[in-house]
C-alpha cells in the first residue's frame, strides 16, 4: 500500500444470520492487520431489521470490541440500494468500500480494490471469474450468466459484472452512487450506467475472489419480481 488513507466501509444488512457479529468482527481484525497504515471505520446500516432485541446485543458486542465505527437504523426494510445510500451519504472518508455483511470476498480482494482507488481511479469495481461461478449454487450461478449475456450481446454495455458485492469509490464516485434511485438490488446496475455515461471519471474492474466457507442466501421470487420491473426501468430510462 502506498500512502495512508481513511477508510468507509460500507455494510449494510437486513435480518443478518445468527452470529453474523462474530464474522463482522472477525474480517474487520483481519483487514486491518493486513493493512495496518490503514484506518478502516465501519458503517454498519440496519435496513429494517424484525428482530431489534438480538441485533441490540450484537451492536453493543461490536461497539465493545471496537469494531463498530457508526451505525444507521432505518425504520423499515427499503433494500439494498436504500441502506447503501443511507451509508454512503454518511461517508467522508477518502476512500468508500461496500460489501456484504457476510464479507464474502477474501481480504486481498478487498485490497485490490483499495489499491486500485489509490493508484487515482475513481472507482474499483470488483469482477468476478470462472472460480465464483463454480462455487455458487445452479439457479444462482445460471441467473448471473443470463443477466451478463443480456448486458453484453443485448445491451453492449461495457461492464458486464454489475452485481459484483464488492466496489470502491473516492468522493466523485460518491457523488455519483447518491444519484442513483433504484431501492434493491439493480442499483449496482444503475450506478455502473451512470458511471458509464461521465466520461471525466476513471472506472477501474478489479478481479476479486470468495473467502472459503461462504454460504449463500436464497433470493425469494417477490425479489425477483421485483428487480425484473427495475431492470426493465433501466432498459428505457
Amino acid at each position: 500500500m502506498a500512502e495512508a488513507h481513511s477508510i468507509d466501509l460500507v455494510v449494510p444488512f437486513y435480518n443478518p444470520s445468527p452470529g453474523w457479529e462474530v464474522t463482522v468482527e472477525q474480517r474487520m481484525k483481519a483487514l486491518q492487520q493486513a493493512y495496518q497504515t490503514q484506518h478502516f471505520n465501519l458503517i454498519l446500516v440496519d435496513d429494517g431489521s424484525v428482530d431489534q432485541q438480538n441485533l441490540d446485543l450484537a451492536f453493543q458486542q461490536l461497539e465493545a470490541s471496537g469494531t463498530l465505527g457508526s451505525l444507521i437504523r432505518l425504520p423499515r426494510n427499503r433494500g439494498k440500494g436504500a441502506a447503501l445510500r443511507a451509508g454512503i451519504q454518511q461517508s467522508t472518508a477518502a476512500i468508500t468500500l461496500f460489501t456484504d455483511v457476510d464479507f464474502p470476498y477474501d481480504i486481498p480482494s478487498m485490497g485490490k480494490v483499495i489499491a486500485a482507488l489509490e493508484e487515482g481511479n475513481d472507482v474499483a469495481l470488483g469482477h468476478r471469474e470462472e472460480d465464483y461461478y463454480a462455487s455458487v449454487p445452479w439457479f444462482r450461478k445460471g441467473l448471473s450468466e443470463w443477466f451478463r449475456f443480456i448486458l453484453k450481446k443485448v445491451l453492449n454495455f461495457p461492464i458486464t459484472d454489475t452485481q459484483c458485492g464488492l466496489k470502491g469509490m473516492n468522493a466523485a464516485g460518491r457523488s455519483v452512487f447518491l444519484s442513483t434511485q433504484i431501492d434493491r438490488f439493480l442499483v449496482d446496475m444503475e450506478f455502473i450506467k451512470l458511471l458509464v455515461s461521465d466520461d471525466g471519471l476513471k472506472v477501474q474492474p478489479v478481479v476479486v475472489h470468495l473467502r472459503e466457507g461462504v454460504k449463500f442466501s436464497k433470493m425469494g421470487f417477490s425479489v425477483l419480481l421485483q428487480e425484473g420491473f427495475n431492470f426493465v426501468k433501466l432498459l428505457f430510462r
